[in-house]
């Protein structure tokens, strides 16, 4: 049973992470925190499933990785498997246990998970695929497998160390050859490198890891984006993957504005609906907000309000672009992402 269950997770999840088209595929983390109030616990259902939707209806985001309770996990599956038979229809779900990757599989498998992301080497930053030859995943592999879930490796790559088109193929053999399986996919997160920790330099130019046309079309490659959005950086930083090569972007928590201070599900739920939707479109990047989100039936103007206060307040920078900006804030226009 685990093993046919298995198998369809690898189906879906391969599916949903490789464009037909050749575009970068999107699929955001959402962190569900765990309240500690009985109430709120129970109002909390309610906007796990208003999330659910909007991810799916509104941002159509290709995939979702969850991390928090497995309450929580099975509340958004449950939402998501509503929508067989309908377009869009459920997303695959990935499940964050964390660095640890101590968990247990059997209850993520049964509140609806398809696959588990696991850190290799506990996250410890790989200089080289000599550093992943060191370690043997088959058995954590095997256990995740037999659980009917698909095990997805996520490698932290050194930032000072040189990863082109042959170092990444060298990476993934590796992987391949300690998991005793091709993973149905990997992801390839970039380490912060001693330059990083010294200064942080906001001009300064991102080097990722180059994938060759020939291993991206073998295994999906997906790329760890942690920018905090605002400015263009989101989809700036997702251009750069695929330009490298990426097949899809993981896009962290982190590139939420102000989420760690205020975890707000329904901020959340607004934020990966715009920006996901803004990501996948090919207008122009300065647009009016306000008139964006009237297009949809239940969308509140809460985030438009947030992200307003956020720019005005100075948070995320500078964003007026050559000899001036064109944008008028005061009736809802913005830049991009």
């Amino acid at each position: 049973m685990g093993g046919e269950k298995a198998t369809l997770a690898h189906n879906r999840l391969r599916e949903a992470l490789v464009s037909p088209s050749g575009k970068i595929t999107l699929s955001p983390e959402v962190l569900i925190p765990e309240p500690t109030d009985p109430t709120l616990l129970l109002l909390q259902g309610s906007e796990i499933q208003k999330l659910s939707r909007k991810i799916r209806i509104q941002a159509k985001a290709n995939a979702v990785f969850i991390s928090g309770t497995t309450t929580a996990l099975r509340t958004f599956a449950t939402e998501q498997e509503e929508a067989k038979g309908y377009f869009p229809g459920p997303l695959p779900i990935i499940y964050c246990p964390g660095t640890s990757g101590e968990c247990d599989y059997d209850d993520i498998s049964d509140a609806g998970a398809s696959a588990v992301l696991l850190p290799v080497l506990n996250g410890k930053e790989i200089s080289s695929a000599a550093d992943v030859s060191s370690g043997d995943l088959k058995t954590l592999f095997q256990t995740v497998l037999e659980n009917g879930l698909q095990p997805i490796p996520e490698c932290v790559i050194s930032a000072d160390a040189s990863w082109e088109e042959e170092d990444v193929q060298a990476l993934i053999d590796a992987l391949i050859e300690q998991c005793g399986m091709e993973p149905t996919a990997v992801v390839l997160t970039l380490g912060l490198g001693e330059e990083s920790e010294e200064e942080e330099d906001e001009d300064a130019t991102v080097s990722l890891p180059a994938v060759s046309a020939t291993l991206r079309k073998k295994i999906p490659i997906l790329g760890s984006v942690s920018v905090l959005a605002g400015g263009g950086r989101l989809g700036g930083y997702t251009a750069i993957l695929k330009n490298a090569g990426f097949t899809g972007s993981f896009l962290r928590s982190d590139c939420v504005p102000g989420f760690r201070m205020n975890p707000d599900l329904a901020v959340v739920a607004d934020f990966w609906a715009a920006a996901i939707s803004d990501l996948k479109s090919t207008k122009s990047k300065t647009f009016s907000f306000r008139s964006k989100i009237a297009l949809g039936v239940d969308v509140p103007k809460a985030w438009y309000d947030y992200q307003k206060n956020v720019m005005e307040s100075g948070a995320l920078g500078e964003t007026s672009m050559g000899q001036g900006d064109a944008s008028n804030s005061d009736s809802g226009d913005f830049q991009g992402f």
